[in-house]
């Protein structure tokens, strides 16, 4: 197959725009130092701007277990593969009514089931159903975005998903009392508990607020997963998805 360039699946991190979690768009200000000015426009030598921003409210991220629970595991110190399997699927979430709009462990296992299986991949990229180009430009606050059931979290660590990567704000619901259950159960965090255990997965992530374009059809494809190396819990991310049989 010719390879031509890969699908890009992030969404950009742009000034002024906020899409979830109640935070303002990012910020961009020209240093100042005396009357020296990091801003060509304002008659400075060089743009030299520092950023104020928030991973997981403003862009495509990707986060460790260190989103949850004390302890140091910044997401730059996490060994992702430069390329790896990984699996995308479309599901359509159920209403369940007042529990909102829920994607369960069944209907993961059938998207799968239809591929032919795991494959051995150990990054899974889920697409929500309907999957309008709108959803690039879209701000999560207040809109009850769909959500993983605990249960799909846990399944995904049995069956041996290291890189999770969602289309949504969040794998959790967006008001959930602070139980972030999903987050929990894949990173093999208890419930209540705020240190890592001897079994957290510490080498495992989630990215979440990500865009699958229709073009990247449900399959088996290669993943580069780029991680802004930030020492945080959490960083902008960009996905990068080529068919199995080309060559980068």
């Amino acid at each position: 197959m010719k390879y031509d360039e890969p699908f890009d699946l992030s969404l950009p991190i742009e000034e002024g725009f906020g899409r979830a979690w109640y935070v303002p768009g990012m910020e961009r200000h020209p240093v100042r130092i005396g009357s020296w000015v990091g801003s060509v426009e304002e008659g400075g030598a060089v743009n030299f701007y520092t950023l104020h921003l928030n991973p997981h409210a403003h862009g495509s991220h990707t986060e460790t277990l260190g989103h949850i629970c004390q302890g140091s595991f910044p997401v730059n110190q996490v060994h992702i593969p430069w390329a790896q399997t990984a699996l995308v699927i479309s599901i359509t979430p159920e209403d369940h009514g007042e529990e909102g709009q829920v994607i369960n462990w069944a209907e993961i296992e059938r998207a799968v089931g239809r591929l032919g299986g795991w494959q051995e991949a150990k990054a899974l990229v889920v697409r929500t159903l309907p999957n309008p180009e709108e959803k690039r430009s879209r701000n999560y606050d207040r809109a009850d975005a769909p959500y993983f059931a605990p249960e799909v979290g846990k399944a995904l660590a049995d069956v041996g998903i290291n890189h999770w990567l969602v289309d949504l704000p969040s794998v959790d619901r967006e008001e959930d009392g602070g139980a972030l259950a999903c987050h929990r159960t894949f990173w093999r965090i208890d419930q209540g508990v705020s240190e890592a255990g001897p079994l957290a997965r510490t080498h495992a992530t989630i990215s979440e607020l990500i865009f699958v374009p229709p073009a990247v059809k449900d399959g088996v494809w290669r993943l580069h997963l780029s991680v802004a190396p930030i020492a945080s819990d959490a960083a902008p991310c960009r996905p990068l998805v080529w068919p199995m049989d080309a060559r980068p």
